[in-house]
């Protein structure tokens, strides 16, 4: 989910002098560089390939050699958004090991509420694909199993309670700040402060609030 939805920021798309050839990494991450400026723009419904094409200046046949469709796009730039909380993650308990456990919890949802805001115009247009009830269900939004088995070891170890039964606390928290970020337009006041920064510190108190609330294990 690396690319912003802004057609000016997004490098490499559509551009004159493109090379007529790319090392297959470089033009699939064009591709999906697009994609996300299409979706943030036009929705995910109203997105097609040959919108995704026209961003990246490349023929619609160079799209399908990478893609069998646009789900399939949408799924590779949550893949591309989970490899990347990871890393954050891993590098945040790396850190602060020795740091309290809810520490790092904090500092990884706080990162996590900014670098969705960040990008909140394909964070909402994936967000309704994913509800889309095409039978997806929220699928690759809490499809973030090593995330999640982090997250809730941390807690575990912060004396956090799991939860009711069946419910994973660890795949609870980055579903909640999606979709809190996502749905941000619901819930705010008018006349909110409306700054990214803004945003993303309501979006991460509101989620530690939540934390805190839990009972002790």
């Amino acid at each position: 989910m690396r690319a912003s939805s802004s057609r000016a920021s997004s490098s490499g798309n559509g551009t004159e002098g493109t090379p007529r050839y790319l090392e297959p990494d470089v033009r699939r991450q064009q591709i999906l560089n697009a994609a996300a400026v299409v979706f943030a723009d036009k929705g995910f419904p109203a997105s097609r390939i040959s919108d995704i094409a026209a961003e990246a200046g490349v023929a619609q046949g160079t799209v399908y050699r990478f893609f069998t469709s646009k789900d399939e796009i949408a799924s590779a730039i949550f893949d591309l958004g989970q490899a990347e909380c990871r890393a954050k993650l891993e590098e945040l308990r790396e850190q602060g090991a020795a740091a309290a456990p809810l520490q790092i919890v904090r500092d990884y949802v706080a990162w996590y509420a900014r670098y969705l805001v960040r990008r909140r115009p394909i964070v909402v247009a994936l967000f309704s694909w994913e509800l889309d009830p095409a039978g997806r269900r929220g699928a690759d939004i809490g499809n973030r199993q090593w995330v999640a088995d982090a997250l809730g070891d941390l807690l575990s170890k912060a004396g956090v309670a799991a939860g009711p039964a069946g419910v994973n606390l660890g795949r609870v928290v980055p579903l909640l700040v999606y979709s809190l970020t996502a749905l941000a337009d619901l819930y705010q006041e008018p006349g909110a402060p409306q700054s990214e920064e803004a945003l993303a510190a309501a979006v991460a108190d509101i989620m530690w609030r939540f934390l805190e609330s839990a009972d002790p294990a």
